[in-house]
């Protein structure tokens, strides 16, 4: 009951703005919290507020698995590193964990730039954060 208790702002911001598929359980000390956004701009809010409350994401005590609507239209972009692959994080950090990546030259949608550092982009099969500077419009 206690992280309820200490996410309690977050959770009730959560709820206003997820308008499909609001869940959220607390399992083995790790509060997650589910759902579909209308909008980046609300996925985006969700995670300033948690970094505001955990900075940098430390104690992983949130797990938010938020999805924005996927008819939400986002631009073209390509991955332009060196390296071969770009990792996409859960969040907008490095803290967070990876959940897939993209190739060197691959296309995929930004749907939103979540800060200065931190894009929100779509692949094929994944919505994730990945770090700007690495990417260009197309």
């Amino acid at each position: 009951m206690a992280l309820l208790d200490k996410y309690k702002t977050l959770l009730a911001t959560a709820e206003n703005l997820i308008t499909d598929g609001f869940q959220f359980m607390e399992q083995n000390g790790v509060l997650i919290i589910r759902g579909i956004a209308p909008n980046a701009e609300a996925k985006n809010k969700l995670w300033d507020m948690y970094s505001q409350i955990d900075p940098n994401f430390i104690s992983g005590e949130v797990l938010l698995d938020i999805d924005v609507l996927a008819t939400v239209k986002g631009c073209r972009a390509r991955l332009v590193v060196n390296e071969p692959m770009l990792n996409i994080h859960k969040g907008p950090g490095v803290e967070l964990p990876t959940i897939g990546n993209v190739q060197k030259d691959e296309i995929v949608t930004v749907v939103s730039r979540a800060n200065v550092y931190w894009w929100l982009i779509r692949t094929d099969n994944i919505e994730g954060y990945c770090y700007a500077e690495n990417i260009e419009l197309v």
